[in-house]
């Protein structure tokens, strides 16, 4: 077991039911929060995500909410603070991608994507930043995407709407760490190539390539993103805020 300095927290995980949520949420359980397990359509993979957290000694709960949807978040975050208490730990990791050629992308899908990725993470800090505020501390993590930081020449136009998002989020972060600090500590993560249920619609062919050009010379697994992000929602990030942190193996690197 991990060392608890998480413990006596309550934790909101957005998309916690698979990939990169799910290792999340099961690596803030180990160290000691309660973690708010939060899913949009598969309550399923989100009682298997609080399954193992029980397993590994942890506790939580499952909650459902579309995050593009403001009345559905605010319902979720009042759902668990009538259930535990105020979120003090908040990971905004929900997001959708479309691997579809951008050149006919409709507008709808344009909108979808925006809808989840970005005013998913605006609802999400909106709503939990006002308690933040109030008590003098949180903490927030906020999923981009290396994508947000260099459009991919390998898969060239497949992924303007999502990298838009993704860029977005990561400049919405850092005007959140000016506005709300000193109470609020808002960093990025920026993953690379992810083994996840997202990534796998990616072709053998893209992968390899993909692989081919990381200096690490492996994808990423979910447990790398997580043990990033509880770095940074944890005491020993107490300096660190309003930025990204890079986690692609060396494919894409900031100055």
């Amino acid at each position: 077991m991990a060392d608890r300095d998480l413990a006596g927290r309550v934790a909101l995980v957005t998309g916690g039911s698979r990939g990169i949520g799910r290792a999340i949420c099961r690596r803030l359980a180990q160290a000691g929060a309660w973690v708010a397990v939060n899913y949009a359509t598969n309550e399923e993979a989100a009682a298997e995500t609080l399954a193992l957290i029980r397993a590994d000694g942890g506790e939580g709960g499952v909650y459902g909410a579309d995050v593009s949807s403001f009345e559905a978040t605010d319902a979720m975050f009042r759902r668990i603070e009538a259930d535990r208490g105020p979120v003090d730990l908040l990971v905004t990791n929900a997001g959708i991608a479309s691997f579809e050629d951008d050149v006919d992308m409709p507008l709808d899908l344009w909108r979808r994507i925006l809808s989840v990725n970005l005013d998913g993470t605006f609802h999400c800090v909106w709503r939990a930043k006002e308690g933040m505020l109030a008590r003098g501390d949180g903490r927030i993590v906020c999923i981009s995407s290396i994508n947000g930081l260099a459009p991919t020449v390998i898969q060239r136009d497949r992924l303007i709407a999502y990298g838009t998002s993704k860029s977005a989020i990561i400049g919405f972060s850092r005007n959140c760490a000016v506005a709300f600090g000193p109470a609020i500590r808002i960093n990025c993560v920026a993953p690379g190539l992810t083994d996840t249920d997202l990534t796998s619609e990616m072709s053998d062919d893209v992968r390899q390539r993909i692989v081919g050009s990381t200096p690490a010379g492996r994808t990423g697994k979910p447990e790398d993103i997580a043990e990033l992000t509880y770095f940074l929602l944890s005491d020993a990030a107490s300096f660190i805020t309003g930025q990204t942190y890079v986690a692609s193996g060396g494919l894409v690197t900031l100055p």
